[in-house]
């Protein structure tokens, strides 16, 4: 066995290389070049940050390049983690060194920033006024101290131009600075010293009041932040200033934390009365806590039923016995709620993590969870590489949604990441939701998943009341011409719940296309033969066509369903939405809440808290507004055009409509009151939509779950996803044809390959876009024909690139 100084460090880097990348480790650095530590490593003719992942013998006998630095005295990734990532981005076939960059916190990584300065001879030619012009104006800026690109374009738009020709006379000068990623908050403070001990208070006070008071405090509560001080004292600034040239009192700074958790919304709680129901439901998971066990749970309750309660408990359970919590949901606008649950009955000791921090933020309570400050977490899909090494339960909120996929880079899927945490922590994990994935259900069923049953809201409260309102027959009865927005049983229900003192939430769920995909007369989509996916209209060669199999068809000449020749889906949005109710409900306080809102920072919360407070009467939104709220002052929920999302080409289109509207109709009804719903549809008799006026669950999942397993689609096959784009459409066709050609060969009689054909965003961002999908029912074969996939679109020669990503959730 080699000894350590003679092995060399593989260092993953974050290059689309799937391979590790071996450095000699010289003497000085050897016991700080540990597994999971990140270092600085040189990468051709630059500097790469990358993640040490083992230390093993040097492969072959040429000359390695040593490593530059070692940046961190710990390892930021432990063991068990560098092993996950190691399986999940084999699984996922992506590269080791991108898989652990997106494990580590944003904006933690040292980075390189160029910069320009202004030379002696520069500053001699512009103090001479032999400068003019946008040189004139570039190094008036450097003379004030270096600039970086972004800060002289402000200066001038030929800023570029300017640069180049200073630099190359010598009059300013290109400099490399490194900095060490995030540097953390800090705060100034002040300490009273003990020489202030023999100071009079009496005589003192009697002098110089201020200080007294100052002393005093410092002496009663201890080391403070002078910011605090200024607020409490006036003139405590001035006063700590004199105190500490007597040497009376010491200023320094210490690290601060951002508080990202904000006010809280509810007071600390006492656990309150579980049902029969919850009690049943905790009681296996609690079980799984205790025995230290990896054990995967489906939590499937009705919308109001407790789950979080549950979830409360399992935590508890899990903090009791000395170990950590990790909770996921979807998304950053959810974090915000249950967070509020968390805090009312564990206090302030939990970490935020969420793409909605600061890099800073972020950096802080990562280190939080590392240095063992807190037990919990909670944050979105990213939340999963917390470092927490002693996990007792992992809760995955709202499973069932699509936000948990990440189809960038690392292709992971938070729950089945979560699985291999938790199995390799050696505990259970929880999925809640009231419309589980058809796939997770239907492991449930086959006993791999186990599954707990909430069926009644608390309290015995009835679910809220749906009507389906057929948008056929409310359009036949509009005058021609006028577009039809909301439906006179929604206008009648929203005037009764404003009179009542209620409030309302609109959804328009504008997933889908509006390219001529339905009849606008009776919502008739033309569909695929061969796949039942709806077809697009593509308008440059005027055929609509398959996204899975190619398959085409000229458009008809009027609607097959019903021989209307308006076939055209004249689109609305949430803001013309929101112009409706204003000019309709005068009185009502109307908000919107979509992507354009959730932009702004804090805006998001500032919408709940009002809706929650009573300050708003009805918000209209996106999906946004349909996941997981729980406002007991919402009595109606209306649903603008239930059936946009059945028209895309995607064959959980179904699935994903049933799941919207159900969650939706949910946030109605959950207060003393009870709820209703107005569902607006084209397809009143699809069972996506009908499923959903009684809350039925079980009807929704018997037919789809048919219908999968006649196309041998997830769960009863596995696919593989690839898209190919590039700027010249011949070139990405020919590569996408070579790549199916690829898939065939390697997977055999054991795959189907559909396609090629142009993705359903055929050309984006002035790239053009073809796509195929290779569906197989033994995961080894799949598995192996994807690798081959990635193998060779890595070869793919620029400008081409390939995506290869096995499970798809997203195939736009």
């Amino acid at each position: 066995m080699p000894s350590p100084a003679t092995l060399c460090a593989a260092v993953a880097l974050p290059v689309p290389v799937d391979r590790l990348f071996d450095y000699a480790v010289p003497p000085a650095l050897d016991a700080a070049a540990r597994p999971g530590c990140r270092v600085q490593v040189p990468f051709g003719s630059r500097r790469h940050t990358g993640v040490i992942v083992e230390r093993r013998p040097a492969q072959g006998r040429e000359r390695l390049r040593a490593l530059g630095r070692v940046l961190d005295d710990e390892p930021v990734l432990s063991a068990a983690m560098l092993q996950i990532l190691r399986d999940e981005a084999r699984e996922v076939f992506c590269p080791l060194g991108i898989a652990i960059a997106a494990a580590l916190p944003a904006g933690s990584t040292p980075r390189r920033r160029v910069r320009h300065a202004l030379t002696p001879f520069g500053r001699t030619a512009l103090e001479s006024g032999a400068l003019r012009g946008a040189l004139h104006a570039v190094a008036e800026r450097l003379a004030r101290g270096p600039a970086g690109a972004d800060a002289l374009r402000r200066v001038s738009p030929d800023a570029a131009d300017a640069l180049r020709i200073l630099v190359a006379d010598r009059l300013a000068l290109r400099m490399e600075e490194e900095h060490d990623g995030v540097a953390g908050a800090t705060e100034r403070v002040a300490t009273r010293t003990a020489e202030s001990e023999s100071e009079d208070p009496d005589t003192l006070a009697r002098r110089a009041p201020v200080q007294a008071r100052l002393l005093a405090v410092l002496a009663a509560e201890g080391t403070l932040a002078t910011a605090e001080l200024a607020r409490r004292i006036p003139g405590a600034a001035g006063a700590l200033r004199g105190l500490e040239r007597r040497g009376l009192v010491t200023l320094s700074r210490r690290p601060r934390t951002s508080d990202v958790l904000g006010t809280p919304l509810e007071p600390a709680t006492a656990p309150v009365q579980l049902t029969d129901a919850q009690a049943r439901a905790l009681e296996p998971v609690a079980a799984a806590v205790r025995a230290r066990r990896f054990e995967p749970f489906l939590l499937h309750g009705v919308t109001g039923s407790g789950k979080t309660e549950v979830y409360v408990r399992a935590i508890a359970e899990a903090l009791r016995s000395g170990r950590q919590a990790l909770v996921l949901v979807p998304e950053i606008t959810l974090t915000h709620q249950i967070l509020a649950r968390l805090r009312a009955r564990f206090g302030d000791g939990l970490a935020v993590l969420h793409s909605g921090l600061r890099p800073r933020e972020r950096w802080e309570q990562w280190t939080r969870l590392a240095r063992g400050a807190t037990p919990l977490a909670l944050g979105a899909r990213s939340a999963l590489f917390a470092p927490l090494e002693d996990l007792g339960i992992i809760v995955i909120d709202e499973e069932h949604d699509g936000a948990y996929k990440n189809d960038e880079g690392f292709r992971y899927h938070a729950r089945d990441l979560a699985r291999r945490r938790a199995q390799a922590a050696g505990c259970p994990v929880v999925m809640g939701s009231a419309t589980p994935s058809v796939e997770t259900r239907h492991a449930a069923e086959r006993g791999e998943v186990g599954l707990l049953r909430l069926p009644e809201r608390i309290g015995g409260r009835p679910l809220p009341a749906v009507q389906i309102v057929d948008l056929e027959k409310e359009r036949a009865a509009q005058p021609r011409g006028r577009k039809l927005i909301l439906s006179g049983p929604l206008r009648r229900a929203l005037r009764e719940t404003l009179d009542d003192g209620g409030q309302a939430l609109l959804l328009l769920n504008r997933r889908g296309f509006s390219t001529k995909v339905f009849c606008f007369g009776c919502g008739h989509a033309e569909h695929c033969k061969h796949c039942d996916i709806a077809l697009v209209f593509h308008a440059a060669d005027g055929r609509m066509r398959c996204h899975y199999c190619d398959y085409e068809m000229e458009p008809p000449e009027v609607c097959s369903g019903c021989g209307a020749p308006d076939t055209a889906l004249l689109g609305i949005g949430t803001q013309r939405v929101e112009e409706e109710l204003r000019a309709r409900f005068g009185d009502a306080r109307v908000a919107r809440l979509d992507r354009d809102v959730a932009s702004r920072r804090g805006a998001t919360e500032a919408v709940l808290r009002n809706l929650r407070e009573g300050r708003v009467d009805i918000v209209v939104g996106t999906q946004m507004v349909a996941k997981g709220h729980d406002f007991p002052g919402v009595r109606l929920v209306g649903v603008v055009l239930a059936d946009l999302g059945l028209h895309i080409p995607d064959f959980r289109a179904a699935e994903r409509t049933f799941q919207l509207l159900t969650q939706v109709a949910g946030r109605a009804g959950r207060g003393r009151a009870p709820g209703r719903v107005v569902v607006q549809t084209f397809a009143p008799k699809h069972y996506a939509v009908a499923s959903v006026l009684q809350h039925d669950y079980e009807s929704f999942y018997a037919e789809e779950i048919g219908h999968r397993a006649a196309l041998r689609y997830p769960p009863f096959g596995h696919l593989v996803h690839v898209l190919v784009s590039g700027p010249d459409e011949d070139a990405v066709r020919a590569a996408a044809e070579n790549l199916a050609g690829v898939a065939r060969q390697a997977g055999g009689d054991a795959v189907e390959v559909l396609g090629p054909a142009p993705a359903p965003l055929a050309r984006l961002r002035d790239r053009y876009r073809f796509q195929l999908l290779v569906k197989g029912a033994d995961p080894e074969s799949l598995h192996r024909t994807g690798r081959a996939l990635a193998d060779d679109a890595a070869q793919l020669a620029a400008p081409l690139r390939a995506k290869v990503d096995p499970n798809p959730l997203n195939m736009l």
